[in-house]
């Protein structure tokens, strides 16, 4: 498993090591339908369920039904290149013109309004003349990059090294890594303030004689034996 590692500062300038599991693969939730209908759910968190799909007819015509279960807009979008993988690097501009430039176009393209209320469902054919596999999206801005994406296969069965990465909407290893830095930054700031405070402080002490401690020592000099009466002193002229 992949770690992710954020080294704090504490007290004293000691560095300490925070580490987090990263972001992991999910395992495909295959639908074997072997049919001529597919059902697909747009998920909050930017993800299809179920988000691969295996065995359906060709030759005839598959419905599919896309229901919105988000807050917002999203589209099923089946790209029209038989066993092509996205890069994942691709920007929604180029996700655009994939389905819809001059080539290879869209196989079918379900857009789903669900402005504040979930729940809308629209429904879709696609034929497929022979056996292949395709890549279906999110076309909305930014949803294919968190993960809104999936595979579809006609008259045979996905690869088996076709995974889907689902995004990781747990907002926990974020906010430990802000929390303790900021934890750390207070430490230092306390630390700090501690050294300085001293220093500057030594500068306004007392004298111990204003304390009621003897006055220090003058150097060269004895003090005068116990019992001894005071040195005279010079009458003033």
């Amino acid at each position: 498993m992949l770690f992710v590692a954020a080294v704090l500062i504490g007290a004293g300038g000691a560095a300490f090591v925070v580490t987090a599991p990263a972001r992991a693969a999910s395992t495909a939730a295959v639908t074997s339908d072997a049919g001529t209908s597919v059902s697909v759910t747009a998920e909050p968190g930017f993800s299809f369920t179920p988000n691969t799909f295996q065995g359906l007819a060709v030759n005839s015509t598959v419905t599919i039904t896309l229901t919105d279960n988000d807050a917002v807009d999203h589209t099923f979008t089946i790209i029209g290149k038989q066993g092509w993988v996205i890069p994942t690097d691709y920007s929604s501009a180029q996700i655009d013109s994939l389905a819809f430039g001059d080539a290879p176009k869209a196989l079918i393209n379900l857009n789903a309004t669900s402005v504040g209320t979930p729940g809308d469902t629209v429904i879709g054919n696609v034929t497929v003349p022979a056996a292949g596999w395709y890549e279906f999206v999110c076309t909305e801005p930014g949803h294919f990059q968190e993960g809104m994406y999936g595979y579809i296969a006609f008259g045979m069965n996905l690869p088996a090294n076709l995974t889907v990465t689902t995004a990781d909407t747990n907002p926990g290893v974020a906010v430990f890594i802000i929390v303790g830095t900021i934890v750390a930054l207070v430490v230092i700031a306390l630390v700090l303030g501690f050294v300085v405070g001293r220093r500057r402080g030594s500068t306004y002490e007392m004298p111990p004689q204003r304390l009621g401690y003897a006055e220090p020592e003058t150097p060269g000099e004895s003090p005068p034996p116990p019992g001894s009466a005071p040195p005279p002193t010079e009458p003033r002229g």
